[in-house]
């Protein structure tokens, strides 16, 4: 048990670290949880668009310079 609780306490300090270092620790309730909201949406296609054409660009970056 005692392992658990110092991993949910890590989490809880890089989550206070990240709200001290992007300043959303002044923002409302409200206004944190459209910041996250739209800076998860933002990682998610981020890492959706790298997912679904990063293959493609390699194998024509590998055959480019390989010709």
């Amino acid at each position: 048990m005692a392992l658990m609780q110092r991993f949910v306490d890590k989490i809880k300090q890089i989550y206070l670290v990240y709200e001290l270092r992007t300043a959303i620790s002044m923002l409302e309730p409200w206004e944190k949880r459209l910041f996250n909201s739209v800076l998860l949406l933002f990682i998610g296609m981020s890492c959706y668009t790298t997912y679904l054409f990063l293959p493609s660009y390699t194998r024509s970056a590998i055959t480019y310079f390989t010709s």
